[in-house]
């Protein structure tokens, strides 16, 4: 009984001591306005294909009163994007196209392009739109990807669009595989592209579909798996807090979020997760499909952060990415030097 009581108050001390280390880092930020400049990693990037009915679309965010042109072009979306790129210091992107693989996939020829920048995803569209299991792309497909050295992430996945939970058995087998091939997972939650979407593209889309918690047996099922969170679960963030404690292999991205929320929503969700003691698991995400200046404001969403220290503008922009893909030292070193020297 004594050790028990010991043992108690010994938790509810440590506990204490995290919650004021917590409290400390987050206040002392307050009114930093410093703007971090070094290496990104983008976990959430699109790549289109040729004939692909977003280019060339215009978007007038309702939200935040921003207007935005889509490349005119797929060979147009991928130079613009990566000059960005390089004017941005995106060292690293998790890149999937929107079109399925078996009619050949546009992130193979960005691949090509910058093959020590792109982390090869897996093609959403075989989760989209209510298309049967039947045509999902096939884990024998996606296992000779890998094998081929043409599949890094399984991501992203996003069945939800076809009225599809996480928990539904034909989803199921791509856990598995991620999980037996020692890839992570980039699952997408709400926003479902522009509000409104089930009376428009996605008439099966259900905003309740999204609920962060879902996953919690599917993390028992698969301790070995890393998953990360798009859109870091918003609006949802009770349920996302609760999953991140729960379970510590689960990170979050910002796609999205950074710039589709108006910047005051964005950041009182952010600073919901940094204050609960999550800072080291966001990660930076645009998601900026065909509108390749949602990169910038997806950025300067996070630098304009001001309860936010360098320190973890750094963390969410780069070092938890890098943990969480599991970059060398000697890439890691790299990525600095080549911002260094550009």
């Amino acid at each position: 009984m004594k050790k028990l009581t010991f043992l108690l108050i010994l938790t509810c001390f440590l506990f204490s001591c995290q919650n004021t280390r917590q409290k400390s880092t987050v206040e002392s930020s307050d009114n930093n306005n410093d703007v971090y400049n070094g290496p990104i990693i983008d976990v959430h990037i699109h790549a289109v294909n040729k004939g692909d009915p977003q280019i060339g679309m215009e978007y007038n965010n309702p939200k935040t009163g921003q207007h935005y042109l889509g490349s005119e072009s797929a060979e147009k979306h991928l130079e613009e994007t990566l000059a960005k790129f390089r004017k941005l210091n995106i060292v690293k992107a998790v890149v999937t196209p929107y079109l399925d693989i078996q009619k050949g996939s546009p992130t193979e020829e960005w691949y090509d392009y910058v093959p020590e920048t792109v982390l090869m995803g897996v093609p959403s569209s075989e989760y989209l739109m209510g298309i049967p299991a039947s045509e999902f792309v096939s884990i024998d497909t996606l296992r000779k990807r890998h094998a081929e050295g043409k599949l890094q992430v399984m991501a992203e996945m996003a069945p939800m669009y076809g009225g599809v939970l996480p928990t539904d058995e034909r989803v199921t087998p791509y856990f598995d595989l991620a999980e037996e091939l020692g890839i992570p997972v980039g699952f997408h939650m709400l926003p479902g592209g522009p509000p409104g979407a089930p009376y428009t593209f996605a008439p099966k889309l259900r905003a309740v579909q999204s609920k962060p918690l879902q996953f919690e047996e599917i993390l028992i099922a698969h301790p070995k798996m890393k998953i990360y969170i798009m859109h870091a679960g918003w609006p949802y963030l009770e349920d996302m807090k609760a999953l991140m404690y729960a379970h510590p292999q689960v990170y979050v991205d910002t796609g999205v979020i950074d710039w589709l929320l108006p910047t005051k929503e964005f950041h009182a969700y952010l600073k919901a997760l940094v204050d609960a003691g999550f800072g080291d698991r966001i990660m930076y995400g645009s998601d900026q499909m065909i509108w390749v200046d949602a990169i910038d404001d997806a950025i300067k969403a996070i630098n304009s952060a001001d309860f936010l220290t360098l320190e973890q503008k750094a963390d969410i922009f780069y070092n938890n990415a890098a943990t969480f893909f599991g970059l060398s030292d000697e890439e890691v070193k790299k990525h600095h030097e080549i911002v260094q020297e550009g």
